[in-house]
């Protein structure tokens, strides 16, 4: 292997380990901002490790065709550390700007929606309920109006009535008995 082949090798690696160390910044911001349960953290920490093996070796593949030697590691070491010592802090205060403000993105959207679909629905549907309830209100008190005018009216029959029924009460009940018994007279005989 060549001396720029080398060179270049080291520098793709120290290329990796800076970008392992971003991913490993932003996996432990995002595993702070997101509540995970206690056994999934195993999980995701081994899916990361595999993720970032997998990189390095993709990327060594295509520099130096997969050729594994110490300044492969070395390079690796030296990309993380170059980046958690002179990037690392600005990158999570530049990632926690990012994700404040797809937050307050977030929180605009649905304040937009909210304020131009939801509550215009909700002032149809309310205005539509008012004045269902105003035109029930109205119909209520005509009917009733109606109701005693009616029954003002036709109060004299109804106590000729009450009369009437209470003299045939007996009668009609006396009938009803009598049907009753001769209808099961009837069947106990067949």
């Amino acid at each position: 292997m060549s001396i720029a082949t080398q060179l270049q090798t080291v520098a793709f690696m120290c290329a990796c380990g800076a970008l392992m160390g971003t991913g490993f910044d932003t996996y432990q911001v995002f595993r702070g901002k997101i509540s995970i349960p206690r056994w999934l953290i195993f999980l995701f920490d081994l899916a990361f490790w595999i993720a970032s093996a997998g990189m390095v070796f993709i990327i060594l593949v295509k520099v130096n065709d997969g050729i594994v030697r110490f300044p492969v590691y070395l390079g690796v070491i030296v990309g993380a550390w170059l980046y958690f010592v002179v990037g690392s802090k600005y990158y999570i205060q530049f990632l926690l700007a990012v994700i404040r403000f797809s937050q307050w993105i977030f929180r605009l959207i649905v304040r937009i929606i909210d304020i131009f679909l939801i509550k215009p629905i909700q002032f149809v549907y309310r205005l539509i309920v008012m004045i269902l309830g105003f035109i029930l209100t109205i119909i209520m008190t005509i009917l009733r109006i109606v109701w005693k005018i009616v029954y003002f009216l036709l109060y004299p029959f109804i106590v000729v009535w009450q009369k009437m029924a209470k003299r045939l009460h007996v009668p009609f009940t006396k009938f009803w008995l009598l049907l009753k018994q001769w209808i099961h007279k009837r069947t106990k005989r067949e």
